[in-house]
């Protein structure tokens, strides 16, 4: 049974493998869309407000799929084993990965913003729309920074455990 229960977490490669395969799809997607956005520019001269809309989206799908990666890579060092990875990647447990997801929604979302920007005809429904996402990006930060005071605490806790546990080894040995 235990065997069982130690395997079971290689399980978390088909997660891996579904967030990879979502962000191959998302980075094609992303040239598909980018080649449909120039041959548009040289072939049609259409307004250049549809072009920057359309960038922006072009943008929006590469995002997608760089934090589809990253999360991908997280998982897998997080449940299968360790990756030479740069060390902006490296995750050590669960809260780190939700903190490193939050920081790659926010440009996602601040791209949907500027998408909204230059589509909105109605002023309101922009002011609403840019509210919400204020508050959601606000909503990650503060998650966040949470996350890392606790991680800085825990860590402060145990190094002062592990000074004390040390003197009192060696106050042991001072008796012996």
């Amino acid at each position: 049974m235990k065997w069982l229960i130690e395997k079971s977490r290689y399980l978390a490669l088909i997660g891996v493998l579904g967030l990879l395969v979502g962000a191959m799809t998302a980075l094609f997607w992303g040239i598909y869309k980018t080649i449909k956005v120039v041959e548009e520019t040289f072939l049609n001269y259409a307004s250049s407000e549809y072009k920057l809309i359309a960038l922006f989206d072009c943008l929006d799908s590469f995002l997608v799929a760089v934090a589809l990666i990253v999360i991908a890579i997280s998982l897998y060092e997080l449940f299968i084993g360790k990756l030479e990875v740069p060390d902006w990647m490296l995750v050590r447990d669960l809260s780190e990965l939700k903190a490193k997801f939050s920081f790659v929604i926010i440009p996602i979302l601040a791209v949907n913003f500027v998408q909204s920007l230059l589509a909105s005809r109605n002023a309101l429904e922009l002011l609403y729309y840019g509210i919400a996402i204020a508050l959601v990006i606000a909503s990650l930060t503060v998650f966040s920074f949470v996350s890392e005071k606790e991680k800085e605490l825990e860590i402060k806790v145990r190094s002062e455990a592990d000074e004390k546990h040390l003197t009192e080894n060696e106050k042991r040995a001072e008796d012996v």
